[in-house]
């Protein structure tokens, strides 16, 4: 009885199909895929166990008297073969004038061993081949003398109808392709098709090693380009884009299938970083022969793919299908990325459509959606400011921080609200936002249950990266107008808080326009950092000891959550490596109690350690401009490109 593997036949050949159509030659293409005992036990279910309680009921005569039923399968491995347990009813009875007589009830378990084969003449199918059966009861192994003749032969027949074929599945493709791959020939697709077939099979002792062979016409070397041109660099935009809303959709698919904490830390990981990587793909004038989507899609797909399949061994009843078929195509990429740019792997947006519905095919959801306000089902998975009040954990290190309130009412630092202080309200909007920054560290400190020494260290990190980022900034005068500091590339505010890279977790607007909710979130973004990055990797316990913390947080904020031992590392970029250095300068100069030395980087003096500014000024009262023609601090030059002195994430 065929197994429907249709999904999963897809998702190869869509992510094999992605190619640019320049024929040189035809290149053997090998496709891993490895099913686990518990994925194809449940397939099994599904194919042959279909009756109630996942049972199967088989007649063993002509007149419907005689039946056996078998239910609870197991699947495991024996020496070089399958070993199927199952629990098992057999009914043997006579046809009389009455009906059917019962002659005996024997209930037991049976043991198949079968081994697979591939089948002559069907290239996608596998036959399970019976080698021996043996019946169990309460007092051991039955001796085959008991049974009828006519009952181990068809039991044997019954038993041997269990296997694999793929090929129900090319028919639809070879209709569905046009609209994924429309550069090539119908001729050619076909050819490419038909030459799809299993070439290895073996039991291994954890599931079952299959490797497709696929003819893959081999593409000449892509020449080395200029930079791209300003409307190559905004279909790369859109690439990207349309790459980011693929990513997101599915790491939100596979987070709702799993309660784990630790795997959805880890999709998040895998989130944040693809993010950051685009945001450099976009600022780092990339050359036209080359494409760094492709390169995002095979990357994320390797660190996609163990989480994938344990969320699948999880609760296999509900991923298995979906999840085989992203796993599938997974390998199937990477198979082809082996190739290099002879295969010419080109990802499309229709293709990332069609696979992201191999996960949820709704029609209702468009999977390359790109909203930019916040995401509430992303805040939720991923414990991201989702209640209106700091909410203290219900263990230690579970950290389920939500720290935007969705509304703002009036606060004490609504008055910084579009403030540019000029030269003599510097020390004064100093004090103020130092106040402010140091609040929001206390009040996230208060909501866990760390230890003070890593307490004092977050508070001073807050302090550091605010400097580093922005000079205590979030708002600058630009064409005699106030508006929010936003650098090149989207960082948003005194925390710098990049737009794409935290699309869905913040508002855009208020990140903009509300200090608060600015200083709030990156709050929320370093602790979280330093929390599920830097402690856990046990920063703390290296050469340098707790400054280490705020050191590798620092460095994750930067460059993304994979960046977290960047600052200790070597081999690094040198502008990563100048950045790193200048946070720690400013971070060990905020530990020496010189809180103010920022005022160096807004015109103003660095005052010295422990000489904070002596301005009084009234709670809840407005900045008021000082008299004369003090000027408004408005040096920013080094906002818009990179100053030798200002190491921020623009």
């Amino acid at each position: 009885m065929p197994i429907n593997l249709i999904r999963i036949l897809h998702a190869i050949l869509l992510t094999v199909l992605i190619l640019k159509p320049v024929t040189v030659s035809a290149e053997k293409v090998t496709i891993p895929v490895f099913l686990n005992y518990p994925q194809l036990q449940l397939l099994m279910k599904r194919a042959m166990f279909t009756g109630p309680d996942n049972s199967a009921r088989y007649l063993l005569d002509n007149d419907g008297c005689s039946a056996v039923s078998f239910s609870e399968p197991h699947l495991s491995a024996e020496d070089e073969g399958l070993r199927l347990n199952a629990k098992t009813l057999a009914v043997i009875g006579a046809n009389t004038t009455d009906g059917c007589m019962t002659i005996t009830r024997w209930t037991g378990r049976t043991v198949v061993k079968s081994r697979p084969l591939l089948v002559n003449g069907q290239p996608l199918s596998v036959q399970f081949q019976v080698q021996a059966v043996e019946l169990y009861e309460q007092g051991g192994l039955l001796s085959d003398s008991l049974l009828p003749p006519i009952f181990n032969t068809q039991l044997h027949q019954i038993l041997s109808r269990f296997h694999m074929d793929l090929k129900p599945a090319t028919d639809q493709l070879k209709a569905l392709l046009p609209y994924v791959v429309p550069r090539y020939s119908a001729d050619r697709l076909t050819r490419m098709i038909d030459s799809l077939r299993i070439g290895h099979i073996k039991v291994r002792p954890n599931g079952l090693d299959v490797h497709l062979i696929l003819d893959v016409d081999e593409l000449s070397p892509a020449e080395t380009e200029q930079a791209l041109t300003a409307i190559e660099v905004q279909q790369l935009e859109q690439r990207c884009q349309a790459w980011d809303a693929f990513l997101t959709f599915v790491v939100k698919e596979v987070a709702t299938a799993t309660r784990s904490e630790a795997l959805r830390s880890t999709l998040l990981d895998i989130l944040l970083d693809v993010r950051y990587q685009i945001k450099y793909i976009l600022t780092s004038n990339p050359k036209s022969g080359l494409d760094p989507v492709k390169q995002l899609f095979v990357s994320s797909w390797e660190r996609l793919e163990p989480v994938m399949l344990e969320i699948s061994i999880q609760s296999p009843e509900h991923n298995l299908l979906p999840f085989l078929s992203f796993i599938t195509a997974a390998d199937a990429l990477k198979a082809l990325d082996r190739l290099g740019p002879a295969a010419g792997l080109d990802i499309s947006t229709d293709g990332l459509r069609r696979l992201a519905r191999l996960l949820n095919d709704n029609p209702s959801i468009d999977p390359l959606k790109y909203p930019v306000e916040i995401d509430p089902v992303l805040q939720q998975l991923f414990d991201f400011g989702i209640h209106q009040e700091i909410v203290p954990p219900k263990k230690p290190f579970s950290f389920k921080l939500q720290l935007i309130r969705p509304a703002f009412a009036a606060s004490r630092w609504d008055r910084l609200n579009r403030w540019v202080p000029t030269v003599a309200e510097l020390d004064l909007y100093l004090r103020e936002i130092r106040d402010l920054l140091v609040e929001e560290a206390n009040e996230r400190v208060k909501s866990s249950t760390i230890a003070q020494g890593y307490a004092r260290v977050f508070r001073n990190l807050m302090l550091a990266t605010a400097w580093q980022e922005s000079c205590w900034r979030q708002y600058i005068l630009e064409k005699r107008k106030i508006v929010p500091l936003i650098s090149g590339s989207g960082d948003i505010g005194m925390l710098q808080i990049n737009e794409k890279v935290w699309r869905g977790f913040y508002s855009p607007a208020k990140l903009r326009w509300d200090i608060t909710y600015n200083a709030r979130a990156g709050s929320e973004i370093l602790f979280k950092f330093m929390v599920n990055y830097a402690l856990k990797q046990h920063e703390h316990k290296k050469d340098g000891g707790l400054a280490n913390l705020a050191r590798a947080t620092y460095s994750a904020y930067n460059g993304g959550p994979s960046q977290g031992g960047r600052y200790r590392s070597k081999n690094v970029p040198t502008a990563h490596k100048k950045i790193d250095t200048a946070f720690w300068t400013k971070y060990k100069q905020i530990s020496q109690g010189n809180e103010f030395a920022v005022a160096q980087c807004l015109g103003g003096e660095d005052p010295g350690p422990a000489a904070a500014p002596q301005i009084k000024k009234e709670s809840g009262s407005k900045p008021v401009a000082a008299a004369g023609k003090s000027p408004r601090i408005e040096n920013i030059e080094w906002i818009r490109k990179r100053n030798s002195k200002h190491f921020t994430l623009q």
